[in-house]
């Protein structure tokens, strides 16, 4: 069946061939049927998209730029062995996006308090420069069958402590972010914006995801905000750039 492209919407078709195949590759929908988690072949997705093999094997070098896919020549293009495709979207949600990936996680809070906001956390929220926040520090994990535990986020959290009276006590209640801001009368909240980078971890950051210090992490700073605009939260995530793929959904690119 031929998939529904948006021609002359302004997004380049070859970009939004790609945005299907890595949501499709974060959902891991390859590999069952298809040996080594082998894309199907160039013909095949021309067929499928409605489209030429030259736009085809664009979109795909778009996936490999990203990191998602291995071409090999002769053999065909192969999904990143290892990683979990991490999408990110308009309503990001740690746990609902692992379960995606029929992943169980487990969650710790490492440190919770009352601070006074810096700059940079000051402007996400729209507040002014020592306003109190309160800082939350998570690390996030995935438990395989036999209950062995896979370090796979830590992240640096911030909440408008006047907004938020006692976060980290509600916090420790339903140990879930969601369910927190509900409380609070936050009965939903999107994403305003997500900045993708990569950079070498330092000494904290290493130790929570069990890594060294020359192995790579990719973060993601956002800020989210209520229904009526109002920023809610600004955090940092770091994950290990070879457990993880980041997968920006079409609403956020």
């Amino acid at each position: 069946m031929t998939a529904q492209l948006e021609r002359g919407g302004g997004v380049a078709v070859w970009r939004q061939i790609a945005q299907i195949l890595a949501t499709e590759i974060g959902e891991r929908r390859y590999g069952e049927g298809l040996p080594d988690d082998r894309l199907p072949s160039e013909t095949d997705l021309a067929l499928r998209f409605g489209v030429n093999r030259h736009t085809v094997r664009r979109a795909i070098l778009g996936l490999s730029e990203q990191g998602l896919v291995n071409v090999e020549h002769g053999r065909g293009t192969f999904v990143q062995a290892g990683a979990i495709g991490y999408v990110i979207g308009r309503r990001t949600r740690f746990t609902e996006n692992l379960s995606q990936h029929n992943l169980k996680t487990a969650q710790q809070i490492l440190s919770a308090q009352k601070v006074k906001a810096e700059a940079t956390v000051a402007h996400a929220l729209g507040m002014r420069v020592g306003a109190l926040v309160y800082r939350v520090e998570l690390a996030r994990r995935s438990l395989d069958a036999q209950g062995i535990e896979l370090p796979l986020a830590y992240s640096e959290n911030w909440f408008p402590a006047s907004r938020f009276p006692d976060f980290p006590e509600v916090f420790a209640q339903h140990t879930s972010i969601s369910a927190t801001l509900a409380s609070f009368g936050v009965t939903d909240y999107t994403r305003r914006e997500s900045r993708i980078g990569a950079r070498l971890p330092d000494a904290e950051i290493a130790r929570h995801l069990g890594i060294n210090r020359q192995q790579p992490v990719l973060s993601v700073e956002s800020t989210d905000v209520d229904e009526a605009g109002k920023p809610v939260k600004y955090g940092i995530a770091y994950f290990p750039a070879d457990r993880m793929q980041l997968v920006v959904q079409g609403d956020m690119a």
